[in-house]
């Protein structure tokens, strides 16, 4: 699954680069580069997906199939398209004033991460690594919303994070109830829950057929 390292990696190596240098006038082209990278990795892993099926990679942690890649590839294409429009505007913003050569670094580090987890929370399959990713991507687009670090964007990046992390939360339950009822199906079979989300959507699709067998009286 090199693909797959690739399309993860890119985006990951790109934040700790422009962390590094996004602050030159050079970063707008690398920022550009990196997410070009990245599409051109989810790509090859469509192609891939397309021509040899659902992919398993690294333990079963990671789970690619003809619906979350066609996702992957219109999330890298939005960031490639977004990086290219970018470019010039983060130039006429820094030359009025409004970004620093921090408000930079930080836009253009946190718009690499910000793909990055995105892109995990699509391919992994672990319900684990689905929320760390989400409340990863919560917390970069809140860095990103206040990069003017003006009253407005101050405000409306504390709204974005209460409302983020009222509904992360709620996921969270919701990944711990899941949790508990595969683990019944799961344990029952001999098996030990794993976290997986492929196996914790089986169990649930079991115990719904199993509701559905149950005469009309019961099921009230």
């Amino acid at each position: 699954m090199t693909s797959l390292a690739f399309l993860l990696g890119i985006p990951l190596l790109g934040g700790v680069v422009l962390g590094l240098v996004g602050h030159r006038d050079t970063a707008r082209d690398v920022n550009v580069a990196f997410s070009a990278g990245t599409f051109i990795a989810a790509c090859v892993l469509t192609v891939q997906v397309i021509a040899h099926g659902p992919m398993l990679a690294w333990d079963s942690e990671f789970y690619i199939d003809a619906l979350n890649v066609f996702l992957v590839a219109l999330t890298a294409f939005v960031g490639l398209t977004t990086s290219v429009f970018s470019r010039p505007y983060m130039r006429v913003e820094r030359d009025h004033g409004k970004m620093t050569p921090p408000r930079l670094r930080l836009y253009h580090s946190m718009y690499q991460l910000f793909s990055f987890t995105m892109l995990l929370a699509l391919t992994t399959n672990n319900l684990g690594i689905v929320w760390v990713a989400m409340e990863a991507a919560t917390l970069t687009t809140v860095l990103l919303v206040s990069v003017y670090r003006t009253a407005a964007s101050l405000e409306a990046a504390w709204k974005y994070f209460i409302l983020c992390g009222v509904g992360i939360a709620q996921a969270l339950f919701g990944t711990v109830l899941l949790y508990m009822a595969a683990e019944k199906i799961i344990g029952a079979e001999g098996g030990a829950p794993s976290g997986a989300l492929a196996d914790a959507v089986a169990a649930v699709e079991k115990m719904m057929s199993g509701v559905e067998e149950l005469p009309a009286g019961q099921q009230r």
